[in-house]
C-alpha cells in the first residue's frame, strides 16, 4: 500500500519520469510500478493466506503437535495420515512454515530455554550400562561384555 501511494505522488509531481527510473529511486520491480501505476485503487491481495482445504480439519492437532510437543513435520504427517490426511507432504509443510513457524519462532524469543534440566537425588536412581573388557586367559586375550553399574550418580 505505501508503494503504492509512493509511486504514484513521485509520478504525479513529475510526469516525465518513466517506471525504469521511479523503480530504481525507491528499488522495487518496473512492473510493481508499471501495476501501481496502471490501477487506480491499490489492489495487492498480500498477506491474505489461504489454508489447504485438506489441512483444515487437522489444523488444531497440527499446531498442538507442533508448538506444544515440539514434534517434527515429518512426525505430524505420519500421525494425520494415519487420522485420514489425504494431502500431500508439500501442502503440511508449507502450511508449518507460514503459520506456525513464525509463532514458534516468537515464543523461542520469550523463552530461549534449550533443555530441561534432569537430576536426581544420590540413590533414588540406578544407571545400568554395559562394558566391553578385555580379559587375558592364558596366553589368549578374551573380550567380555560385562554390566556397569553407578548408583545414584544419574543426571542429565
Amino acid at each position: 500500500m505505501e508503494d503504492w501511494v509512493t509511486i504514484r505522488n513521485i509520478k504525479s509531481k513529475n510526469q516525465h519520469l518513466g517506471t525504469r527510473k521511479i523503480a530504481n529511486m525507491l528499488g522495487i520491480s518496473r512492473n510493481t510500478v508499471k501495476k501501481a501505476l496502471k490501477d487506480d485503487i491499490h489492489q495487492y491481495n498480500r498477506g491474505i493466506r489461504k489454508i489447504n482445504s485438506n489441512v483444515k480439519p487437522f489444523v488444531d492437532f497440527i499446531k498442538e503437535s507442533f508448538i506444544k510437543k515440539n514434534l517434527r513435520a515429518s512426525r505430524i504427517l505420519k500421525d494425520i495420515r494415519s487420522k485420514g490426511y489425504k494431502g500431500s507432504s508439500y501442502a503440511l509443510y508449507a502450511y508449518i512454515r507460514g503459520e506456525l513457524k513464525p509463532i514458534k519462532d516468537d515464543i523461542g524469543k520469550h523463552n530461549p530455554q534449550a533443555f530441561k534440566s534432569y537430576s536426581t537425588d544420590p540413590g533414588e536412581q540406578m544407571q545400568y550400562d554395559w562394558a566391553e573388557y578385555i580379559v587375558p586367559i592364558g596366553n589368549n586375550a578374551c573380550i567380555g561384555v560385562y554390566p556397569s553399574e553407578y548408583y545414584g550418580l544419574f543426571q542429565i
